[in-house]
């Protein structure tokens, strides 16, 4: 599996705003939270933004969406992979570059069995 060398920073920023903003993840759950997701990422390919820079420009400027988004979608390019987000603006600007599939919360937290 891979991701992108930003991902870590953006998924710890996640993790804050459910603390301080959302207010839906109690300060003592935090730690474990960043644990594991240290621990998936050691896991991980990371390609990095530098080896991915032209293009991240290039797709960035074309479907005039913000670098950060332009870097998962090239990354899926380079892998061809498909791009799993649950950010529905990216999964629109990935659309005739790469394959993509919108995750929803709500069939993330439902039981296999019910789906």
């Amino acid at each position: 599996m891979c991701t992108v060398d930003i991902a870590l920073a953006e998924s710890l920023n996640a993790v804050w705003k459910h603390v301080r903003v959302h207010r839906d993840l109690a300060e003592e759950e935090a730690e474990p939270a960043v644990q594991d997701l240290t621990r998936i990422w050691d896991g991980l390919r990371i390609l990095t933004t530098r080896e991915l820079s032209d293009e991240i420009a290039k797709t960035a400027l074309t479907k005039s969406i913000i670098i950060y988004d332009a870097l998962y979608i090239e990354a899926a390019r380079k892998l061809d992979a498909t791009l799993y987000t649950g950010d529905e603006k990216l999964h629109r600007a990935s659309k005739g570059i790469v394959k993509s599939s919108l995750l929803r919360l709500d069939s993330l937290s439902t039981p296999a069995s019910k789906r």
